[in-house]
């Protein structure tokens, strides 16, 4: 093998893919990045057995090939290199991959690359294709709900529904959960519940990023595998097995009072408020009354803060507490100038989402406290 190409999009190329990498792995190959020339260019490839994740780099291909290298070490490494020409060549006899840049003169020890386990091939298989903004937000919007504790593996995914050319991402914890629509292309007569772990969805923009046209979704037949590709970029993930509750349920059919209020005040009134939190459960107090919204936090040892914004306010006078970071974490993705809320009582799960828009919607479950 024997290729040049620029270090500073070799960096950033292998900076993504070695994300890929679990740094718990008890298989040493695993550590590596597979590195093999293409009629495009160089292909990279990371995975961890459950994420895999693939980049072409321009390259000039002088002799094909391909090894594996230490991920860190390369990425580390590649990372500092001057602006000038990369030529990179293998000994294919020893593995020993040499990297010739400006006044630099390297061997890196590597592995066969026959010894890199070979990745899941999408060729039976349902596609769809989304706007890459779109899914992108659509992720940021969903992925933060979904559960980090393992012992309950179906809630560390996000549920990805594809019903007649639309996609439904659903996300949920417990104690709250994100609903987001958005239209795909098709994928009209296809009808597929997917878990995907939100681990291997947050890394989707990332590997997207700069890409041009649409991202292709492919779904495989035995329904165990899902892949998403733009331009030269592919993010591959296992899907989790499992049934996803019913989250409909969940979400408030009626309310009683709504407040529509400036995102961005709201949001840094929270922030603010919530330092008094931090000692007692992160518990922070809503109250709806005529055109105002006043939050208050309070820990004994500490101190306490209370704060009245105006706020459009329909229907009755309501208290209602919840965790402060729940509320921050719906109000840096909702993306719109005003959020509105529905409540139906202190003791009913509240409602956020962009006021008029069907679109996206977030639930929070309230925290049982004494009102003052």
């Amino acid at each position: 093998m024997k290729v040049t190409c620029r270090p500073a999009t070799l960096s950033q190329a292998l900076q993504v893919v070695s994300r890929a990498i679990s740094s718990r792995t008890t298989l040493p190959i695993l550590n590596n990045i597979l590195i093999e020339t293409t009629s495009e260019g160089l292909a990279l490839t990371a995975t961890n057995l459950e994420i895999g994740i693939r980049k072409i780099v321009p390259a000039e291909v002088s002799m094909e090939g391909a090894t594996t290298a230490p991920a860190r070490l390369l990425t580390d490494f590649v990372g500092t290199l001057p602006d000038e020409d990369l030529e990179m060549t293998l000994d294919p006899s020893s593995q020993s991959l040499s990297l010739r840049c400006g006044r630099f003169d390297t061997h890196i020890k590597c592995i066969e690359a026959e010894e890199f386990p070979p990745g899941p091939r999408p060729d039976e298989t349902d596609r769809l294709e989304v706007a890459p903004d779109e899914l992108i937000s659509a992720v940021e919007q969903t992925q933060m709900a979904a559960s980090t504790d393992e012992a309950r593996p179906v809630l560390t995914g996000v549920l990805v529904q594809v019903q007649g050319g639309s996609l439904t991402l659903a996300a949920t914890d417990g104690h709250r959960l994100a609903v987001r629509k958005l239209a795909a292309a098709g994928g009209t007569d296809l009808d597929a519940s997917l878990i995907v772990p939100a681990r291997a969805l947050a890394e989707l923009s990332r590997v997207l990023k700069g890409e041009p046209g649409k991202v292709e979704i492919l779904i495989s037949k035995a329904r165990n595998q899902v892949f998403f590709r733009a331009g030269t970029s592919e993010l591959t993930s296992r899907l989790i097995d499992g049934k996803y509750p019913n989250y409909a349920q969940v979400i408030p059919s009626k309310s009683s009072t709504k407040v529509r209020v400036p995102t961005s005040e709201l949001t840094q009134t929270v922030r603010a408020v919530s330092l008094f939190a931090r000692d007692s459960a992160n518990v922070i107090r809503v109250k709806a009354q005529s055109d105002a919204l006043v939050l208050s936090a309070t820990t004994n040892e500490v101190g306490d803060s209370k704060a009245e914004l105006p706020a459009n306010v329909e229907g009755s006078e309501i208290q209602i507490a919840f965790n402060a970071r729940y509320v921050l974490d719906a109000l840096g993705v909702i993306g719109e100038d005003e959020v509105e809320f529905l409540f139906d009582g202190p003791l009913s799960p509240g409602l956020m989402r962009p006021p008029g828009k069907e679109h996206y919607l977030y639930v929070i479950m309230p925290v049982r406290v004494a009102m003052s």
